[in-house]
């Protein structure tokens, strides 16, 4: 019977995405650099690659921060300090709350009947923060971050730390909602907890996921 669930951040609850295209359109104006909309993609592509070698533990989160803008400007042709860049970003970060659709209404609904924490993987005091600035933080008994468990969805580790600190006996009775396939599903399922995917891009769903929603709204239809 199903009693507790983890909530991944970033592109579940806020809106990862619409930050990263503000803050970027933004920074690099700032710096007299005009912005146009493949840059974003560039960014992503990159972006999303750092973080998989994350996960696979062939990076460390601090290599990833002192990489990630000096690649992207190395691939547009952009002369700027990545490092410089970096630590912008980090701070604009910090300050996005942007929630994602329909992400209140989902935790309205589940709170009332189950045990709710956050499984983020990131800085501990930034995504704390990022859910108390959207009026989140009061729906979680507690937020766990590889920030601070120092290791990163989806290693076992990190999901050994959750459940011990959050009084799990028995994985099966939990439920990792996410949308992200190689952390969120990979990370839950190997550690024996049901999996909830938001498919908000349209792939093809893995035989192994459990349970597959388009909107955060459907997750009514399952639990």
């Amino acid at each position: 019977m199903i009693d507790t669930v983890f909530i991944d951040i970033d592109g579940t609850l806020l809106d990862f995405e619409a930050c990263v295209e503000e803050s970027m359109r933004l920074g690099l104006i700032e710096r007299g650099i005009d912005y146009k909309d493949e840059m974003l993609v560039t960014f992503h592509r990159i972006n999303d690659g750092l973080w998989r070698d994350l996960e696979k533990g062939k990076l460390t989160f601090e290599e990833l921060l002192r990489i990630r803008w000096a690649t992207v400007f190395e691939e547009l042709g952009i002369d700027l300090d990545g490092p410089e860049f970096e630590r912008y970003f980090r701070a604009r970060l910090h300050e996005s709350a942007i929630p994602m659709a329909g992400a209140f209404e989902v935790l309205e609904y589940l709170k009332p009947k189950y045990r709710l924490f956050a499984a983020s993987n990131g800085p501990h005091e930034q995504q704390v923060e990022r859910l108390r600035k959207a009026d989140m933080l009061k729906y979680f008994e507690e937020v766990f971050t590889s920030g601070k468990i120092g290791a990163e969805k989806p290693a076992k580790e990190f999901f050994e730390y959750c459940f011990e600190k959050a009084g799990v006996t028995k994985a099966e009775d939990c439920v990792m909602l996410g949308d992200s396939l190689t952390s969120d599903m990979k990370g839950g399922s190997g550690a024996g907890m049901k999996t909830v995917w938001l498919n908000l891009k349209g792939e093809e769903k893995p035989e192994w996921v459990d349970f597959e929603i388009k909107s955060l709204d459907e997750i009514k239809n399952i639990i």
